[in-house]
Order: structure tokens, then C-alpha cells, then sequence
């Protein structure tokens, strides 16, 4: 049986510290029947990486994408899984305040971290969090999910200024979590090329930039912020199109 020691001892071998900074992309479904469920697994995370920094995505472009526009930070729901919905609404954890692509963060300067995230006006733009995990070289874990799910490479192509990728501003009414209410203008993505990213994944595996290992018992990548960014940006330079190109062959899924 999986359990909140097992998957602490999961996060060990993989070699990441209780200090750093990690993003987890999640399938709970992948991990597998674990003791305690759900809540056992946030237990386990969050006791281990109290010292360090805790994030999970807790994206609402869908949601929020219908008028009138409202991001309600306390309340709009994650459409990202049950584990970041559930991190979220967790004692002592902060959501930015960005109306499409939020995290949410749990550690010792949480709540400095999401600070701001709204002022961009992009979905991932610099002086994001998304672009702070880059500052602190995090750690990414796709925990039972592909590339093709990696919000961080969005962040990428931004910060590359790849063509097609934002659009218009648009008007969101923010609520903040003491209720009080402002109106912000963000852009959206324009484009959806993410199907695409599974494109880099056997050139990260080569060069030693991503590792595969397991939580519970999902199949897990290991990355680095700061590798994933300057080998995607390297692959962009040759070929700003890549994104743009064919879909994966259904066999190779």
C-alpha cells in the first residue's frame, strides 16, 4: 500500500531536498490507491517541503473564459485535477492572483513568491511565477502526466517571444480573498500548441535534462527549471515553428 512515508521516501530518491522549490503537475489517478487518499498526499508534500517551497498550477482559464469574466482567488476552481483543488483551499497556502494561469504555493515565503503575478498581463509572463521558478532553478514533476501538459513551456515560449501565442487583453473582474474587488486586464493565449510539446522530450532524456522515475505509482519526469528553459529556447532559436507543427502519431502515445 502507497503511504505518506513511502512517497516521502519517493521524493528523497529523486534527489530533491526539503528546501528546494518544486512544481508538481498531477495525476492522483496515476499514483495509485494510497493510504489516506488524496489528503495523504498533500500531508506528505507538504510536511517534507515546509522548509522549501510547494507549487501546484491551479489554472482557471476555462473557467473564467465566459462573461461577465470573474476570478474569485478563494473561490474559482482549479481545472487542473484534484490535487491542486484540494491544495488550494489548504490552511497557510497562497494563489496568485493571475485571472487564467494561478499557482498556488505553500513554504516559507509563499506568499511573496504569488505576490504580483497579476501584473504581467500575460498568462506566463516575466516577473511571473512561472518565470520566478527559472530565479530558483525549481524542480518539475510531471507526476503521471506528459510534456504535453507542462504549463512551464507556455512560460517559455512567451519569454521567446514566439509569434501567435498571446492575444488581447481582456477585462477580469478580480475578487481578492478579503473580498475586495479591482478590475485587471489580462491577455489569453491565443494558440494551443502543447499537443506539440511532447516534440523535446527525447532530445531532454539524451542530454541528461529530464529522468524518469516514479511516485507511488505514477511515471514521473524529473526536470529542472532551468535546463527545460534553455533547451526548449535553444530548439525555438532553430526552429520557431516546432510547436506549430504535426500532432504526435497516435502510436507513439
Amino acid at each position: 500500500m502507497i503511504n505518506k512515508e513511502s512517497l516521502i521516501k519517493d521524493i528523497k530518491r529523486m534527489g530533491i531536498a526539503p528546501a528546494d522549490t518544486v512544481l508538481l503537475h498531477s495525476s492522483m489517478k496515476a499514483i495509485g490507491p494510497v493510504d489516506g487518499g488524496a489528503e495523504a498526499v498533500l500531508d506528505a508534500l507538504m510536511d517534507y517541503f515546509s522548509p522549501g517551497l510547494l507549487c501546484f498550477p491551479t489554472l482557471s482559464w476555462q473557467t473564467v473564459d465566459a462573461k461577465p469574466r470573474v476570478y474569485d482567488v478563494a473561490n474559482t476552481p482549479s481545472i487542473v485535477g484534484i490535487l491542486p483543488e484540494l491544495f488550494r483551499k489548504r490552511p497557510h497556502v497562497y494563489r496568485s492572483y493571475n485571472p487564467t494561469h494561478s499557482i498556488a504555493a505553500y513554504g516559507a515565503d509563499a506568499e511573496a513568491f504569488i505576490a504580483d503575478d497579476h501584473k504581467t498581463g500575460t498568462p506566463c509572463g516575466l516577473g511571473s511565477t512561472w518565470h520566478k521558478l527559472v530565479d530558483r532553478d525549481a524542480f518539475i514533476l510531471m507526476v503521471g502526466c506528459r510534456l504535453t501538459t507542462c504549463t512551464f513551456l507556455h512560460g517559455v515560449e512567451e519569454w521567446c517571444d514566439i509569434p501567435g501565442r498571446i492575444a488581447k487583453p481582456l477585462a477580469f473582474t478580480l475578487i481578492l480573498p478579503d473580498g475586495t474587488q479591482t478590475v485587471i486586464h489580462s491577455a489569453t493565449h491565443s494558440a494551443h500548441p502543447s499537443t506539440n510539446y511532447w516534440k523535446i522530450e527525447e532530445g531532454l532524456m539524451k542530454h541528461g535534462f529530464m529522468k524518469e522515475d516514479s511516485f507511488g505509482q505514477a511515471r514521473t519526469l524529473v526536470l529542472r527549471a532551468r535546463e527545460l528553459y534553455a533547451y526548449t529556447a535553444g530548439c525555438l532559436s532553430a526552429n520557431p515553428g516546432l510547436f506549430d507543427e504535426e500532432k504526435e502519431p497516435a502510436l507513439n502515445r
